[in-house]
């Protein structure tokens, strides 16, 4: 049985690059057909276990999702993520549908994409490999704000999640109400300081834990519910995060916090992350253009966890050598790119130790 639609599947999120935004397409492209291809039948995508698909072990599939970790492990490991898809675009450049394949070449999925007269969308139909879909459909104030979402499937039409969006006055996210075929399951709100940032969210759900009479405890609804933090914010002069707080599922205490630091430029150079103490770290340095040229990761005591990466760039911004250290091993990774007459990038070759391993390529049609 699937698991049904998440009402915070709703909210768009971005990803930042520290180089050249790979998902770019210059130009007016009418389809592209993106896949990566294995060099060396020993050297495939990495599987957390065996038995795992293509990709990846207890993977929530979202295109989203998968391209930001294609993209992660691309630049940042000795291995890969995978990614396998075809996607065509409407002449003002959204999205029509979108088909992903398996290794073998099988249907693993297909999105399709419904928009209004705004360009707002509508409707993303999700099809899976049996012919089950998922379908949901989105509804806009006249500020064209995202106001409510409902998802259903298709062999399971009396179970449904919907969701309402609710705004302040400077047009900001306070509250997400979630509702499934059983009635309101919980809400979601947000408080902002004068900037605009986040400083606290927190929950509200129609049920909370009841102490029986054999000291057993039991997760049941009453008139009233329960509140619970998620996380709080603070925030230096700058505007920038210092400190993040999250709160422990069913509790007022702490679970952790992460703590971040930042250079003259406001670019994050530490964030450690902490119980009682900090446990775990990543440190960044940058170049003049706000590019990463290094990062380290390391757990307290346990030196085997530590990784220290270094990034080259080339005139266009792209990352051309990293020089990655992992597990106490020594990697030089190549990256060789072919461009097409528009600009775009169409083929990256990734070289491991001077061995060529791996090919990201990008077929674009154009109107």
């Amino acid at each position: 049985m699937r698991f049904l639609f998440s009402a915070f599947s709703c909210l768009f999120s971005l990803v930042v690059y520290s180089q050249t935004n790979l998902d770019t397409i210059y130009g007016n492209p009418k389809s592209v057909r993106e896949k990566v291809e294995f060099l060396s039948e020993k050297k495939q995508n990495y599987v957390f276990m065996s038995g795992d698909g293509d990709y990846g072990h207890a993977t929530i599939f979202t295109p989203k999702g998968i391209k930001s970790r294609f993209h992660l492990y691309w630049y940042n490991y000795h291995w890969v993520f995978y990614v396998n898809y075809y996607k065509e675009f409407l002449e003002n450049g959204k999205a029509k549908n979108e088909t992903w394949y398996n290794k073998d070449g099988s249907f693993e999925r297909e999105y399709k994409y419904t928009y209004d007269e705004k360009n707002n969308l509508t409707e993303k139909k999700e099809i899976y490999y049996d012919g089950e879909y998922n379908l949901t459909k989105y509804s806009y104030d006249y500020r064209d704000r995202i106001m409510s979402c409902i998802s259903s499937y298709s062999n399971m039409t009396d179970l449904y999640s919907y969701a309402l969006f609710k705004y302040d006055s400077l047009g900001r996210l306070v509250k997400t109400s979630r509702y499934r075929d059983e009635g309101y399951s919980g809400s979601i709100f947000r408080k902002y300081n004068k900037f605009d940032s986040i400083v606290r969210e927190f929950r509200h759900s129609p049920k909370k834990w009841v102490e029986n009479e054999d000291g057993s405890r039991t997760y049941k609804s009453d008139s009233v519910g329960s509140w619970q933090d998620i996380y709080r914010c603070k925030y230096n002069e700058n505007k920038n995060l210092v400190l993040k707080a999250s709160y422990r599922d069913g509790s007022d205490k702490i679970s952790s916090r992460t703590i971040y630091k930042y250079d003259e430029r406001n670019n994050v150079i530490y964030e450690g992350y902490a119980r009682d103490t900090v446990y775990a770290y990543r440190k960044y340095k940058y170049d003049l253009k706000n590019r990463k040229i290094y990062y380290e990761y390391s757990v307290i005591n346990n030196d085997f966890t530590k990784k220290l990466v270094e990034y080259r760039y080339n005139e266009r911004g792209y990352i051309v050598n990293v020089l990655c250290f992992f597990q106490k091993k020594e990697y030089n990774i190549d990256y060789k790119y072919k461009f097409d007459e528009k600009g775009n990038w169409i083929k990256i070759i990734k070289v491991v130790n001077n061995e060529p391993l791996y090919v990201w390529s990008r077929k674009i049609k154009y109107y």
